[in-house]
Order: C-alpha cells, then structure tokens, then sequence
C-alpha cells in the first residue's frame, strides 16, 4: 500500500515538471517558445541582440573572450532597465538564457517583466568584469 502510494506521488511530481517545461526553439533568427514566435534575434557570433515582437531592441548578449586570462564569460544587458551583469560560470546561450528567463518567470508572454528583471540580474551576477579591475590595480601597485 505504501509503496503504491510512493509510485503514485512520484508520478504526479514527473508530471507536473514535464507539463510545465516550456519548448524552446531557435530557427532563422526567431525565438518560438511552444511553436508561438515570441522574439527575434539579430547580430553576430560575440554580439546577440533580442528583439521584442515591436522590433524593440530588449536584451543584450555579449561574449567577451578575456585573452589575458584565457577565458571567456557573458555580459547581458537589458536595456529598458539599464542593468546588466556578467557570468563565468554560466556561460549563456542564447537559447540558455530564454530558458532561465522563463523558469524565473522574468520572460512572461514573450514580455520581459521590469520587476523581475532586477531579481535576476542579482541572482546570476558574479562581478566578472569587477574582479578583473580589482587584479589589475593589485598588478600594477606591484
């Protein structure tokens, strides 16, 4: 009886995760979230530009290739609210960020939701370009 009941909670935790999973595609510049076209994209391989379905330029993606270190990391703007942030250890895809745009519901109906907007840039900032001032200073006192 116990172990129906297990089986059972299981099956509705499996489904109630794939039912809301959102399907997310990229094909010829245009962003479909389940089959329904909800942006569009323009720019080249480092600099990604997502546009709203007014043509509104929202959401700015640069990869930034730090050849003094080797790595590389993402800078992304949104531009309504003039908040940026830059992450190493996530490096965003365009399709990525579409993605956790939407599970933190900051991408509701193909519209970017100002208020969530700053949550995000919180939660995934990591001061990339701010630790990279900082080493500089300390390499040139030395």
């Amino acid at each position: 009886m116990k172990l129906n009941h297990i089986l059972l909670s299981l099956f509705f935790i499996l489904f109630t995760s794939i039912t809301h999973a959102q399907n997310i595609k990229i094909k010829k510049d245009v962003v479909y979230v389940d089959s329904k076209e909800c942006l569009t994209i323009g720019g080249d391989a480092n600099n990604v530009s997502f546009y709203d379905l007014n043509d509104n330029e929202i959401i700015f993606l640069k990869y930034i290739h730090d050849s003094k270190y080797g790595s590389l990391y993402t800078k992304i703007t949104f531009l309504d609210s003039k908040l940026s942030f830059t992450s190493k250890s996530y490096i965003f895809t365009k399709k990525l960020l579409i993605k956790k745009l939407i599970q933190d519901k900051t991408l509701k109906n193909c519209q970017l939701i100002p208020e969530k907007v700053e949550r995000f840039v919180l939660k995934y900032d990591e001061n990339v370009e701010q630790d990279n001032i900082n080493v500089n200073i300390t390499i040139d006192r030395n």
